[in-house]
């Protein structure tokens, strides 16, 4: 009986088809590896972008009496109160509620995070990897039968380093900008 074994040209033709394919799957794991890394990014942004927008959309419209513009909120700094009035603000407005308790939320620029402002030391509302920016909370009223409007804005992106939402990578980048308008109930 003779045995089978592989020829010098047989090896040569198996190690070049590796060598073909080898780079090709590399690649199309390569590209499946960034966009998982895209979509896991987009899906913390958004996660944590409607948990923020949904919280103060909600704790606003539920809770807001009266709108301030500093803090401690007092009668001297009311805003929206009078008809064809409106105030806008880069950083924070105060409301207080039903039961005489103030609450607000404050834009931290060093951290880039939205704070709710009626704890010390302030509250972070997002994680140490989501950024938020271009944030501006503003109030109008129309007339003085309507309620005021909240107006909110704000770009959440995911932090790829040193506190920055840029990269030389497109598939580290990743933002989503939110934007709402609040009627007050109990205004």
């Amino acid at each position: 009986m003779k045995k089978r074994s592989f020829t010098l040209i047989e090896t040569i033709v198996v190690v070049a088809v590796i060598g073909i394919t080898m780079p090709v799957l590399f690649v199309i794991i390569f590209a499946l590896m960034r966009q998982q890394v895209k979509i896991y990014r987009l899906s913390q942004i958004k996660r944590e972008g409607d948990y923020l927008i949904n919280q103060m959309e909600n704790t606003i419209k539920d809770n807001a009496m009266t709108i301030h513009s500093g803090t401690p909120p007092t009668d001297l700094n009311i805003v929206c109160k009078d008809a064809l009035s409106s105030y806008s603000s880069n950083s924070s407005l105060y409301f207080f509620d039903k039961n005489n308790n103030w609450f607000g939320y404050l834009f931290q620029t060093e951290s880039y995070t939205i704070a709710s402002a009626s704890a010390f030391p302030y509250e972070p509302l997002t994680s140490s990897k989501i950024l938020v920016s271009a944030f501006t909370i503003s109030c109008v009223r129309n007339s003085i039968y309507s309620s005021a409007i909240i107006l909110l804005s704000f770009d959440v992106c995911f932090d790829t380093g040193a506190g920055e939402c840029t990269s030389t990578r497109p598939e580290e980048t990743s933002s989503i900008h939110y934007q709402t308008r609040i009627k007050l109930r109990n205004f």
